[in-house]
């Protein structure tokens, strides 16, 4: 039987590879800061074994992936917003199953945006923070002798039931901006990333790995919204000056985002090919998710 160690089992990406595993009857050994919130108690009780472990002290990392087969490895920038933070707890992480001779890692990551050639705007020492940081970890893993994959994401479906959830205008209208132009936009469910987490793992597929659920551009997706909500919505292709100066916690780093994405729009595509993803697993179409979850929307 596999046993494969997760991290942050009680957030999005975590909860969705362990649900994923535990439906092929993996033995799920699931990190977490606070093994007695109520996500945590709930995934007790749904057979993840828990152990305590904080990101941010190396030596309470020593031995917890002890006996794993895989781990997947995922860290949360938005959590403190700290790139490198974010580093340096990836990295403690990789080490610690490195030290306990896991045979498979498999790293949740994005591209170092500072490698392509643009006129985006740094901010400080990055492009994109929340993306350069998990680049400059896959640069570390890959110097390390151990089979790995590297796993791109996508843009979460989940963002529209949280962070970037559409709320009615003045007029009665949603609107969905983005600084994306006419310019298609790889999206991604968080239980597909489970799904292909899995198949990673079963399969032993290493190197660079890539998931979408669906591409679709700004206007695509508020013509979903519009069908499955039955009311208007709009899609405001707005200027990424325009929405670096929105005033969220975060706004410059997620402007340059759909910026990076939008300029080399092509290439971000291409990794996340369709056709490929599909190889590998029945990704769920965006419009199918806003269905099942019109009453978050």
């Amino acid at each position: 039987m596999v046993v494969i160690g997760i991290c942050g089992v009680t957030g999005a990406q975590g909860g969705a590879v362990a649900k994923e595993c535990i439906k092929h009857n993996y033995l799920v050994r699931g990190l977490t800061r606070n093994i007695d919130s109520d996500k945590a108690i709930k995934l007790t009780k749904a057979g993840v074994t828990l152990v305590q472990a904080d990101f941010d002290n190396k030596d309470s990392l020593k031995n917890v992936f002890a006996g794993c087969d895989a781990v997947f490895i995922m860290t949360n920038f938005w959590e403190h917003m700290d790139a490198k933070k974010e580093y340096q707890q990836a990295k403690s992480l990789i080490d610690s199953a490195v030290e306990s001779n896991i045979s498979h890692i498999v790293w949740s990551t994005l591209e170092d945006t500072r490698d392509y050639e643009d006129n985006i705007a740094y901010l400080g020492e990055y492009k994109v923070p929340h993306l350069d940081e998990k680049g400059m970890v896959s640069k570390y893993l890959k110097t390390l002798k151990i089979n790995a994959t590297h796993l791109y994401t996508s843009f979460f479906y989940e963002n529209f039931t949280g962070m970037m959830k559409l709320t009615k205008d003045a007029d009665g209208v949603r609107r969905l901006c983005m600084p994306m132009g006419d310019s298609i936009l790889p999206i991604v469910t968080i239980e597909d990333i489970g799904k292909m987490v899995h198949k990673i793992v079963e399969d032993k597929i290493y190197g660079d790995v890539s998931v979408a659920s669906d591409h679709l551009t700004g206007t695509d997706m508020a013509k979903v919204f519009s069908e499955v909500l039955e009311e208007p919505v709009e899609y405001v292709p707005v200027p990424a000056s325009t929405y670096r100066g929105f005033g969220f916690p975060g706004c410059e780093d997620i402007g340059n985002m759909f910026e990076f994405k939008d300029v080399h729009n092509k290439e971000f595509c291409q990794l996340r090919n369709m056709d490929d993803v599909k190889k590998i697993i029945t990704p769920i179409s965006f419009k199918e998710w806003c269905i099942s979850n019109k009453e978050s929307l």
